[in-house]
Order: structure tokens, then sequence, then C-alpha cells
């Protein structure tokens, strides 16, 4: 063989060989990744993941992970698919195969309505076997069971457009979060504001129902607000998926494993998997009807025992939530070791935006996982008797000051590189004073009040105002912050009207003892003009003067007004068992002015009124929630009713008071829903004054409301000061239909409206023995009586109408009276605006 052609022999053979070993190279590499849902970014179990040119695939397992042989070409594109999912495509280059990729898919629109079949529907057979053993495999079916919970809450804004802020020379000085957008989003741009972690030991008993937990660890990072934690509780609500209704964000949804739930959901078998040894079904479900506060989704059920695995929920898109664009609920079992089926994972993820869908919003997503499970257990009864109260949440006093190295080894799963980045950003823009400014002005605006270090200044909407009385009206109110102390705070006001020439005023403290002993105290001193019902309230922020009030008069009222000067002090105790307590003592002197009767009428000293009373008030309100604020404390209330007792007296010659009775009130009120009929908030109350000669203003004076905004604690066609008694009972009523009723008409199905009636009336009188004090011949102004006769106000509207306004219609059936009262400026029906934030 001659030499060139040798050589070129050998370089055949070389390429040859050179290109059998990039085809085996090639043919033997594996692609590692995930398939996820881009929403609540949960594994997608066994979707089908391929190559769409070289035709070849695989699918994933449980977890959403897969390996895929790569591709014989250079370019290709991964395809995944799945169903309930839109398609999703992936270019893909030999360049990239050394990095686990994560694919994720978006979910489609489930059609709502559609017909199915059902004389040989697997689906419905599959779902009627759940039904009927849900006995057995529901975890709330044990007597009591107990397990380590571990909790994590977060909060992201989203929908913003990136170069849009980058512009903004307001947001410059956030550039370097700008920057990092991209590098912690893994599927759209989201700006972490607040994120949350808690280890606790749980433990729960069905009969009767109590809980107890125990918080081990805590750590949080961010921006947290008293008024959206409320609407943002609804995301750290328990769910059931085996129960007829899952509640979320207080509104009942039927549940597709409900007793019920082919009247509400078409089901559809799909196929059948295999994993670790264990066959499952393939359940989907959808809503037969636009309207109803459904699911969509599926699930995963185990064929031996017919217990549900895991299932994946999607709120209705005309589910009955303000502002929710997408609801998603997971939730996961598992075997323990007596093959009895408990909580394994939760998860809830919603995507709220107050300005409507596609515009700025924020998401929140809390993930619940649960080990060390222990079911009907002595010990569990043991440590839940340790406590009287239905629910006990106990703060360990290390639970802040745990180490990394302790997170790191308890975390019942790691954090994602996002999530540990939120906490290096948050700390950061905290410690930003371009931040803490705009935070401080956006608070302005919607709080009110503006904090400048120790103190702060405000409400704004009360700085300039008008009446009757005073005219013009200019105030400014001044307090103190959490950082001039967190057990103390001191505030008041100064006021000056221009047409009486007075100033007025108020001050007064409130002081938090430390150590959680429950005992708190306070006093103030008061110097204004009181309209109706302000002096019953004892909340600085309760007050008539503000800016929008004169624009939503009544047209022809005269305003009637009380001067008061009054000094109230005070000792609460709360008994760590939904008991409070309240010990009371108030010095007020009443002044007069007309139309109301002339003050030295009811004095025996020709003065005006002075009084003394001491009053002892009690209060029940099992399973509520607190959540402290700087100025007011806001309650969280459950299904269960509230009860309060009040007894006070007055105590004649202290302080040169001169009248002496006893007086005993009580309320009863609660806020229930109604399974698929809305939800039902009422009160019951009742009062006796004992004693004569007693001044109307010591009275029971039924609240009236002479302005167009309908008050919800207020008779909305009764005037002020129309009406007194010295015993009364009275019975307040609402119950929102929520959609029930506009469901039934299709073309109202998709609106956000809701429909209401309501029920105001009391009964009541004033006695022989108070009624020669408060005739009042000489006055212009007639106070009135209800001669043990009902005043009653029925109403109906729409609520909810763009999320924020809402329109009462009123009817006023009131006793008859004396002809010739003074200018009889009553009216029989109205209607009424007011505009309220809910979900």
């Amino acid at each position: 063989m001659n030499a060139p052609l040798h050589r070129h022999f050998y370089a055949h053979a070389c390429a040859m060989v050179l290109f059998m070993v990039l085809t085996i190279t090639t043919s033997a590499q594996i692609i590692n990744g995930r398939v996820v849902n881009s929403f609540t970014k949960e594994p997608v179990s066994f979707a089908s993941v391929y190559w769409k040119v070289a035709n070849q695939g695989c699918i994933t397992d449980s977890m959403g992970s897969f390996q895929l042989k790569a591709s014989p070409l250079a370019i290709d594109t991964i395809v995944v698919n799945y169903v309930g999912f839109e398609k999703m495509l992936f270019p893909y280059t030999a360049s990239k195969a050394a990095t686990p990729i994560t694919l994720f898919l978006s979910e489609t629109k489930m059609s709502e309505g559609a017909t199915v079949k059902t004389k040989f529907n697997k689906g419905l057979r599959w779902w009627r076997a759940i039904v009927a053993n849900k006995p057995k495999n529901n975890p709330y079916q044990f007597d009591n069971y107990a397990y380590e919970l571990y909790n994590k809450m977060e909060f992201d804004l989203t929908n913003f457009n990136k170069k849009s802020l980058e512009d903004k020379k307001a947001l410059k000085p956030f550039g370097f979060i700008l920057k990092n957008i991209d590098s912690i989003s893994d599927a759209k741009p989201f700006l972490p504001v607040y994120i949350t972690e808690a280890i606790s030991e749980f433990q729960y008993s069905n009969n009767p129902s109590k809980i107890r937990e125990t918080i081990k660890a805590v750590q949080t990072s961010g921006i947290k607000n008293e008024t959206v934690m409320q609407f943002i509780g609804g995301v750290t609500q328990k769910i059931n998926s085996y129960g007829n209704y899952m509640t979320l964000f207080g509104k009942e949804f039927i549940s597709p494993l409900s007793d019920f739930a082919d009247k509400y959901y078409n089901f559809k078998g799909a196929d059948t998997q295999t994993i670790n040894q264990h066959k499952y079904f393939h359940l989907f479900f959808t809503p037969k009807l636009e309207g109803s506060n459904t699911f969509s989704g599926d699930c995963w059920i185990h064929a031996k025992t017919w217990a549900i695995q895991k299932i994946n929920l999607t709120a209705s898109a005309t589910a009955d939530i303000n502002f929710v664009n997408r609801l998603s609920v997971v939730q996961e079992f598992t075997k323990t070791s007596d093959s009895s089926w408990m909580f394994f994972k939760d998860k809830v993820v919603v995507d709220m935006s107050p300005f409507g869908k596609g515009k700025f919003s924020f998401i929140g997503r809390r993930t619940s996982t649960y080990k060390n499970v222990q079911i009907d257990q002595a010990s569990t009864l043991a440590a839940l008797a340790k406590s009287s109260k239905l629910t006990t949440v106990i703060i360990s006093d290390s639970a802040k000051l745990q180490s990394k190295n302790y997170w790191k080894g308890m975390r019942h799963e790691g954090l994602t590189a996002n999530e540990l980045k939120v906490y290096q950003m948050i700390d950061t823009l905290k410690q930003m004073p371009a931040f803490q400014s705009m935070k401080n002005k956006v608070e302005f605006i919607l709080d009110g009040h503006k904090k400048y270090g120790k103190i702060e200044i405000g409400p704004w909407y009360k700085w300039v105002s008008s009446n009757q009385h005073e005219g013009l009206r200019l105030r400014f109110d001044l307090g103190t912050t959490e950082k001039f102390s967190k057990q103390l705070r001191l505030y008041g006001y100064a006021a000056y009207g221009f047409k009486d020439g007075l100033w007025k005023g108020k001050g007064g403290f409130k002081y938090k003892l430390p150590n959680k002993s429950g005992i708190s105290f306070g006093a103030s001193y008061t110097d204004d003009l009181d309209n109706g019902r302000i002096r019953f309230i004892d909340d600085e922020n309760i007050t008539v003067d503000n800016m929008f009030n004169r624009l939503l008069r009544r047209k022809g009222l005269v305003q009637k007004f009380l001067g008061m000067q009054e000094l109230r002090a005070s000792v609460n105790k709360d008994f760590g068992n939904n008991m409070s307590a309240k010990l009371q003592f108030k010095h007020s002197q009443f002044e007069t002015f007309n139309p109301l009767p002339h003050s030295r009428m009811f004095s025996n000293r020709d003065r005006n009124v002075l009084n003394s009373e001491i009053g002892l008030k009690f209060r029940f309100a099992p399973g509520e929630k607190l959540i402290e604020g700087a100025r007011r404390d806001f309650k969280l209330r459950t299904h269960l009713p509230v009860m309060e007792l009040e007894l006070a007296a007055g105590i004649p010659d202290l302080m040169n008071s001169e009248y002496q009775y006893q007086k005993l009130a009580a309320y009863l009120s609660q806020k229930f829903r109604i399974k698929r009929w809305g939800q039902v908030d009422y009160m019951v109350y009742g009062g006796k004054y004992f004693g004569s000669g007693i001044p109307f203003m010591l009275l029971e004076v039924h609240p009236g409301n002479e302005i167009y905004y309908y008050n919800k604690n207020s008779f909305n066609l009764m005037n002020r000061f129309e009406y007194i008694s010295d015993h009364y009972v009275g019975f307040n009523m609402e119950h929102n239909f929520e959609k029930k009723l506009f469901n039934l008409l299709p073309f109202m199905r998709k609106t956000k409206m809701r429909q209401f009636w309501n029920l105001k009336t009391v009964w009541g009188d004033v006695g022989p023995q108070n009624r020669g004090i408060n005739r009042a011949d000489f006055s212009a102004y007639y106070l009135k009586r209800l001669r043990e006769n009902f005043y009653t106000e029925i109403g109906t509207g729409i609520d909810n109408i763009c999320h924020f306004f809402r329109i009462d219609l009123v009817w006023r059936f009131a006793p008859n009276h004396h002809p010739g009262f003074y200018n009889d400026q009553t009216q029989n029906f109205a209607v009424f605006g007011s505009f309220k934030l809910q979900l």
C-alpha cells in the first residue's frame, strides 16, 4: 500500500472512530429535570416528556422528576404534555446538557358546564367508592392525634413591569432589587415582601374539640401590617378535602369529595399508575355550573383502600371571593404504620389583586408539613388536659432565638435558593431610608397617621371639619409610637371651633404590663362635643369630626350636641381563656345645647349635669384571636357567640355627683355561615336602669344616624337623640345571601355582587320614675319614648359593587307619637351608601 493511500485510509478510520465516540457519548447522555406547576410550584406527576423531532421520551415520576435520554440531534425541542395543563415547548441545545432543568406548566382553564355521560362513567364510580370509604380514611375520624408541624408562609409582589420600574426616578435606590428579580424568579418576576417559618408540637382531640400548639421555633422577615394580616389570615386556615365543605377566606367551597358532589361536579376517570408497588387511580373533576364556589382539579386514589393520596384543587374562576385571581389548594396524605391515612402536606396558593386581573398583585403561599404522627395516644390527651381553653397556643421563650444550624436541621424541607435570598433582600430593604420613607407615605394615606420616630400625627382626615355648632373646626392629634414604648402609649388632640370660639381636646394614656400578664390600664380626660354615642365607646379613634361628615348629612336636620367634660380610668384583665374583665370609673359633666333640653333642668343645684359612675364589664369570646396594634387591637372572631355583661352604678355625692342608679346590660352576638346560603350576623341586647330622676344623657339613647352613609351599629332612619329608654330589648340581624340568588340568573353568575337583607328592632320605654325629669316641657326639642312599642327598620340591598361599594334600601316602622312635636324631621324610606374592603 503506497503512502498516500495509507494516509487517506488512516484519516477515514480516525474520523469514523471519533464519530462513533461522539455518537456513543451523545446517546448515553441523560438530561435530568423536574416538571412543576407554575402557580403552586408543586411537582406534576406522570407527565409526558419527549423530543419533538427525535420522537423519544419518558414519564415524570411521582415527584415530577424525569431522566430523558439526549436527542441525537444537536438542536431539538423538549415537549411536556399533561391533562389539565397547556403543552409546553422548551428549545434545547447540547450546551445546556450539564445543568438540571426545571420546566413550568401552566394550567388550562377547564371548561365549566360541560356534560358527561354517566351511564358507564368510571370516574363517577371511583368518586362513589371514595365517599363510601371516607369514614375510615378521613384523618379527622381519630379521637386524638399529635404531630410535629412545620409551617412556612410567603407573600410576594408580582405582575409588575420591570422595565417601567427601572425608569422611575423614585425607585432608583432599589436598583439592586430590580437587578436581582430575574435571578430569584423561577417562573415570572416577583418581589418578596414577607416570609415566616414556624416549627411546633401540635395536639388535637375530636370530642371535645381541643387544640394545643407549642411553638418551638419561629422566624419572620418582612413588612407586617395589622390590617393586611386580617385578610391574608385566610391563607392560614386548616383545610380538609374530605369534608363536605372547605372554608377558605370565610367562604364555603363544595368539596369534590363531599357526599353530594355529583350534583356540582363532572367526574372523569383517567389512567392508572403504579407507585412504589401500589396501584393508584387518576380522577379528574370540573364544575357543572358557573358561579358556584367549586373547584376543578384532579386526585390520585389508592386502589386498595380508596383513600386520597394527593388532591389538586383550583377554585372556579367565578367563585365568590373578592380580589382573588387564582386560588389553588394541594393536599397530600400518607399511610401510617397501622395502615391509617394521615396528613402529610398541605399547600395553599392565592394570587390576589386589588386592581383587577392582570394588574399589580401579590401571591401568598402557605405550606404545612407533618412529621412524627401519633394517633389515639394517652399522652396527647394528657397534654390537652393542661388547659381548659379550647384552643391554646404557647410560644416558648427560645422560639425566636434558634440558630441557623437549628433551622437547617429541623426544617422538614429545605429552603429553595429563592427563599434563602428572600431573607437577605428583605433585611436589606428594611434598613434603607428610601424604603422607609416610601412605606411611611403609603401608610399615611391609607392609615391616616404619619410617624416621626417616637411620635406620630394624624389622622389627617380629622384636621379640618365643620358642623352647625362650631362652624369651621380645626384639630391636631399627637401620639407616641412603639419606638417610644411597646407597653405605654400617650395620645391626645386639640381642636378649635371658629363659630363658638372654644378650645376642645383630649389626653390619655394606655399601659400594658409586661410578661404577658394580660393586665392593662389607662386613663383619659376629654373636653369636647358629643352628638350621640361617642361617650359610650372607649376608643381613641371613634369621633364624628371628619371632613366627610358634613358632605353626607341628611338635609334639613338640626344637629344636636352635648358638651362633655369627662375623666375616665380603667383596668383591664385578659384571663387567657377568651374571658376578659374591665373595671372602669367615669366622672362626667354634661352641658346641653339648643334644641336639646337645657341641662340645668336636670340638676337640683341649677348647674350642668354632674355624674360619677363605676362599672364592671365581662366579655367571653370563645375562639377569638387578637392581633395587637399600636393604637387598637383587631379581633378576629370565629363562628361562636360572643357574650358581654355590663354592671354599673351611679355614686351620689362623689365629686359632687347628684345621681344614684344601677344599670344592667347584656349583649349576645354571633356571626356564622349557613351552608350554601351565605352568612348571618346577629346581636341580641337588652338593659335596665334601676333608680329615679335619671337625666336622658345617662339613660339609653338609642343610636341614630343623620348622614347618608350607612351605619351598621345604628338605626339609620332614626335621628340622634330621638328616642330614649330606661328599659329596653333589641335585636339586629343581617343575612347576606352572597351570590345564591344572583346565581339563579345565568347572566349574573359571573358578577361578584352580593344580595342581603337585614332587620333592626328595639322595644323599650321610660318608666314613670324617669319620665318627669325628661319631659322637657320648656324645650323646643321633644325627647321621645317608645311607650313599650317596637321601633323597626327593615332593609335590603346589594353589596360588593365593584368590590367596594354597598347600597342599602331602608324602611322605617316607628310607633305613633303625640302630634305637635317640634319639627318632626323623620322619613320612612331612604337609600344609603357605604363602602367596605372585604373578601
